[in-house]
């Protein structure tokens, strides 16, 4: 497979500086190598992200926190997600915080139209708007803004339009969703899979499920959003909102080995890697093992 690797060096949707290390660092812990083992690699580079002081965070909003800088770097994303498919490679996104996901999506989208899916494996749901959240923290609000909910910067970034459909956005692993979010998902009938039923129905179940829908809306392109506080802090302790009781490593290795094995996966968003958080180089060699991970699942 041919695959283009994308760094988004921004900590500007999370509000906690150190996560915009994670794509230098894994660079320097052999990245690019783990991927040209398994396949033809890109490597495109960093997008450029505005450098602004703190004191700047609300200067475009008061509700949303450095608005204008995520969203000029979420265009520049989604420009050349566009131009990596467009030229027939899967891009590889790696953060940087998920906030990075309004662009990778909305790329994705632009060249893929409405054949696509969203599966968001994440401790949170990302659904929050900016009336919703209780932080401003735009890594809470990438899902519901390609869902074409939220406010109008968001929404459009890239093309005034929703990027995906509610009824193809699939939710795994979440446990810690806010008030908002929770009633967006009964508002929508969202397609979601909490840490708990993951728990008391059996990760083959869950999986069971979730490919049982993939294949009865005849979806043929999905682009997966994976965040590592998916994982419990045992295994990642370097990022930014942990949450615990969350999947066990061999969990999320069900879960991305059925879900790349489909072979619909058409871009990936690897986020939230926070070397400055990490503790003795804990979640750095989880993240090292669940690229080598991917790299030879991918087909």
């Amino acid at each position: 497979m041919n695959i283009s690797i994308i760094g988004m060096p921004l900590f500007y949707g999370c509000d906690k500086p150190g996560v915009e290390k994670g794509p230098e660092e894994l660079r320097k812990n052999n990245l690019i190598d783990i991927f040209q083992e398994n396949h033809t690699v890109y490597d495109l580079g960093d997008i450029e992200v505005e450098k602004v002081n703190a004191e700047a965070k609300f200067l475009s909003n008061p509700k949303l926190k450095y608005l204008d800088q995520v969203v000029t770097a979420n265009n520049g994303l989604a420009a050349k997600v566009l131009t990596a498919l467009e030229n027939n490679t899967l891009p590889l996104i790696i953060g940087g915080d998920h906030s990075l996901a309004l662009g990778s999506i909305a790329g994705a989208s632009k060249f893929l139209g409405n054949d696509l899916a969203v599966i968001w494996i994440d401790a949170h749901g990302d659904i929050n708007t900016d009336e919703t959240s209780p932080s401003g923290n735009i890594h809470g609000m990438p899902l519901a803004a390609s869902m074409g909910i939220g406010y109008n910067k968001l929404t459009s970034i890239f093309f005034d339009d929703f990027k995906i459909k509610p009824e193809n956005v699939f939710i795994l692993a979440c446990r810690d969703l806010d008030d908002g979010e929770v009633a967006l998902i009964d508002e929508l009938n969202m397609n979601v899979w909490t840490n708990k039923d993951i728990n008391d129905k059996g990760t083959t179940v869950v999986i069971n499920e979730l490919l049982s829908l993939i294949k009865e809306k005849n979806i043929k392109n999905i682009h997966l959003s994976y965040d590592i506080d998916c994982l419990d802090p045992e295994y990642v302790p370097g990022t930014g909102t942990p949450v615990n009781h969350g999947l066990s490593y061999n969990e999320s290795k069900a879960l991305l080995e059925s879900i790349l094995g489909t072979s619909l996966v058409k871009s990936i968003d690897f986020v939230e890697y926070n070397p400055d958080l990490d503790k003795n180089n804990r979640t750095k060699e989880t993240c090292i093992e669940l690229l080598k991970l991917i790299s030879k699942t991918l087909k």
